[in-house]
């Protein structure tokens, strides 16, 4: 069994949410595009974009990475690993005061959990001989 449609549902209801609390700032500074100078209502909006930049790409790669490796754990580590530094980053966005270190965990987490991915999908098309 795949285990990629599992986490594009969990980024699915996390990214649900960071759209909704855009949608409540927006909302209730009666803003209709961007973020008319807003620091709540603009940290909201990057957080939510921030998300949306690397999740899919990330996503995308672990069903090929499943498909063509047949491995669901290695994705179900990569996945758990991307849920966590996502989570992360989004509460170091929310409070970098208090919790900087979350996103800058966050990024690189993700930074290496595409490294990875990457890295096992490119290994499988690249001959190697000892």
């Amino acid at each position: 069994m795949l285990i990629t449609p599992l986490f594009a549902a969990l980024f699915g209801f996390l990214y649900v949410l960071l759209s909704i609390n855009v949608v409540k700032h927006r909302f209730s500074k009666k803003i209709s595009i961007g973020t008319n100078d807003d620091k709540a209502t603009e940290v909201a909006v990057r957080v939510h974009a921030n998300f949306i930049e690397y999740v899919p790409f990330c996503l995308i790669l672990f069903y090929f990475l499943e498909l063509l490796t047949l491995s669901s754990s290695l994705v179900f580590f990569l996945g758990s690993v991307l849920l966590l530094a996502r989570i992360l980053h989004i509460v170091g966005m929310f409070k970098p005061k208090e919790f900087l270190i979350f996103r800058q965990i966050g990024v690189v987490a993700t930074f290496v959990v595409m490294l990875a991915a990457s890295s096992a999908l490119a290994l499988r098309y690249i001959p190697i001989s000892v």
